[in-house]
């Protein structure tokens, strides 16, 4: 068994401020700074980013607070999951909405400069028919990966077992069917754990496509994106199998959710120093 990822450096490991939304988002960047982190995935959601509320203009100041600040942005992964978005539901005025809100986040994408955007496909009610859901989640991403294309944004499909896209087969699937060098593949080892997929697999399975892992603990029955090294996902074992095969993207601890809200930086502190861990630096 493969434990640790022995050439993993620590700066594929991302910050991320998905548990920082008490806090203003100055408050963010100086705890970057504290903790000795200089890239980061933008997670855009209220207070820091919510699409609706900001005005290109705006996002250009956010920017300029970044840079301020020595960071850089590597991947921006607007919230899909707490607002009504999904591209693959049979209601036209909710599906053209989430399309809409997408086309945002690329705008916003493209002001920060960011090689790279999230997205899940969303999903249908219950009882729709999962191939229809599936052709609007495909005609979806048809239509944001074109305009993604023109930007020189990837976008990264992650799949989401609540989702119609719910695991590695079906992302590889549909990545196969929209066939863009602007449309690759993202990880989350939350989603590897409660779908019952192979990590290895997965990973084989994406290749090259592979370029982002959301790199999270979390515990059966329903302990979510907690900190690495808290729960039961044998992320040590995860990380040697990324080494094995000379993974060189990125990975975020994603705490995504309000567990750590009263606690971000301290949360932040325990992620890094369990990830570093695994790298051939060790911690710090």
């Amino acid at each position: 068994m493969l434990l640790g990822g022995a050439n993993l450096v620590k700066e594929q490991f991302l910050g991320g401020n998905y548990q920082y939304t008490k806090h203003c988002f100055s408050y963010f960047l100086e705890s970057m700074k504290r903790l000795g982190i200089s890239h980061i995935e933008l997670y855009g959601a209220a207070p820091h980013l919510y699409l609706y509320d900001y005005t290109i203009g705006r996002v250009y100041e956010l920017k300029r607070q970044i840079q301020d600040a020595g960071m850089t942005v590597e991947c921006f992964t607007p919230e899909q999951c707490n607002y009504p978005i999904s591209m693959a539901i049979e209601d036209e005025v909710v599906r053209e909405r989430s399309l809409q809100y997408y086309e945002k986040a690329l705008a916003a994408a493209a002001v920060l400069e960011v090689p790279y955007m999230q997205m899940i496909s969303g999903g249908g009610l219950i009882g729709s028919k999962e191939e229809e859901n599936w052709k609007r989640a495909a005609d979806g991403f048809y239509r944001i990966v074109k305009q993604a294309e023109k930007l020189g944004i990837t976008i990264l499909l992650e799949a989401d077992f609540t989702c119609t896209v719910k695991n590695t087969a079906d992302a590889c699937r549909m990545l196969k069917e929209i066939n863009s060098p602007a449309f690759s593949g993202l990880l989350d080892t939350n989603t590897i754990y409660f779908s019952g997929d192979d990590f290895e697999e997965s990973v084989k399975a994406l290749g090259e496509d592979l370029r982002h892992v959301h790199f999270i603990d979390g515990k059966k029955p329903d302990a979510y994106c907690t900190i690495p090294g808290t729960g039961t996902i044998p992320l040590k074992e995860y990380a040697g199998i990324l080494d094995k095969y000379g993974y060189k993207g990125r990975l975020t601890p994603e705490l995504w959710g309000w567990q750590y809200v009263d606690m971000a930086e301290e949360a932040m502190k325990d992620s890094f120093q369990f990830v570093w861990s695994l790298c051939k630096e060790g911690t710090v």
